[in-house]
């Protein structure tokens, strides 16, 4: 039996008989393989016949685990006054660099960083006048350290461009370890395969892309999803809905990765591919767009920065009875989700289509200091 106390504020210990000591760790192997389980910062006590493991702070994790162990033997969950493990030695970069680098360059090391498959990518304050080789030298010896810090990293790259050019792709410098850029990332139960350098993919959007795939999408939907990239939205929601889905990229390397990914994953629908400019469906000689013409019933259109200038597309494709519309915007601030629906209804509006309902309007993440990512669902309809 699982007994919560929250009467304190200390750390989450779990409580068994010695006797059951193995047995959970067998459990705690096999229903949480690879995650981080045991708070190692703090000692694992002992109070006459029983153990008590303190656990990492995650109250999903630990809803997870009364799930998996509450019918399994007697278990207690109790809160207790942490003791702190004097053999723990931090791992965090700032701690593992402390005295390594002059105080001068703290500021270079990083509060996080992107990690995709066992690749790093880290992006450096450019502000300040420094002696360049110095400051190379320190980079590099950051980017070391985080391949130990962080064992599973093996490559770590430094941003040495801002994202430009219709591929959307940005440079990067080689700052440690194996000169690979092409990775397997998991996300959302899914398998993508990708090239860092060749395509354009950005793991900070991974809550954005559940929510878009956990969206309340009907049966035999057809979606298309006009910057499909490698195919991480497209293929979550192919995953879980008998849907069609049209992903169209103008990088030929992202369509080749998109076609990979494809049988990476096991899916309920089905993903159909292109690689080309999606401006060229509104040729009246293209078969697909014609073919495709009013035919979606909803659209994704995840460019920020140039959403906008294809909402021609979304009026063509849609269905004109109406259909869903996934709209992302950079918007200065402030009132910058007042000013990205006024932009998108203006567009909207020019091209005799309205704004039938309002599903959701909100601020993704930061972009800039200036300016934000900003997500609308719209439910739009035309005025024909």
């Amino acid at each position: 039996m699982i007994i919560r106390d929250n009467n304190t504020k200390d750390i989450q210990y779990l409580k068994i008989k010695k006797e059951n000591g193995q047995k959970l760790i067998k459990l705690l192997n096999k229903k949480f393989k690879n995650q981080k389980i045991i708070d190692k910062k703090h000692k694992i006590l002992r109070e006459n016949d029983y153990i008590l493991f303190p656990l990492i702070e995650n109250k999903d994790f630990l809803d997870k685990l009364i799930e998996s162990i509450g019918k399994t033997g007697d278990f207690q969950l109790v809160s207790k006054r942490a003791v702190p493990n004097p053999k723990y030695k931090s791992k965090s970069l700032q701690d593992f660099l402390k005295n390594k680098i002059p105080d001068r360059y703290l500021f270079l090391i990083p509060k996080s960083y992107d990690i995709l498959g066992d690749i790093a990518i880290i992006e450096y304050d450019k502000s300040g006048s420094y002696d360049k080789e110095e400051i190379n030298s320190f980079k590099e010896k950051i980017a070391k350290a985080i391949t130990i810090t962080n064992k599973r990293v093996k490559t770590v790259y430094e941003k040495s461009s801002q994202i430009k050019g219709k591929h959307r792709l940005r440079e990067l410098t080689l700052l440690y370890g194996e000169n690979k850029s092409e990775i397997i990332y998991k996300e959302n139960k899914c398998i993508f395969k990708l090239d860092v350098k060749r395509t354009f993919f950005t793991p900070r959007l991974i809550f954005e892309r559940r929510r878009i795939a956990s969206s309340n999408i009907k049966p035999n939907e057809i979606i298309v999803d006009l910057f499909a990239g490698v195919g991480p939205i497209s293929i979550q929601i192919a995953k879980k809905y008998n849907v069609i889905i049209y992903s169209f990229d103008i990088n030929p390397d992202a369509f080749n990765y998109i076609m990979e990914n494809i049988k990476l994953n096991k899916m309920k629908g089905k993903v159909i591919p292109y690689n080309l400019d999606i401006k060229s469906l509104l040729d009246p000689s293209n078969k697909l767009g014609m073919s495709l013409k009013g035919k979606a019933d909803r659209i994704i259109m995840n460019l920020p920065e140039k959403s906008l200038e294809y909402t021609d597309i979304v009026c063509f494709l849609m269905k004109k009875t109406g259909g869903i519309l996934h709209n992302y915007q950079f918007c200065e601030k402030p009132k910058q989700i007042e000013k990205a629906l006024k932009n998108l209804k203006s567009k909207l509006n020019k091209l005799n289509w309205f704004v039938e309902k309002e599903l959701n309007a909100k601020i993704v993440k930061s972009y800039s200091p200036k300016s934000d990512l900003i997500a609308i669902d719209l439910l739009i309809k035309s005025k024909n």
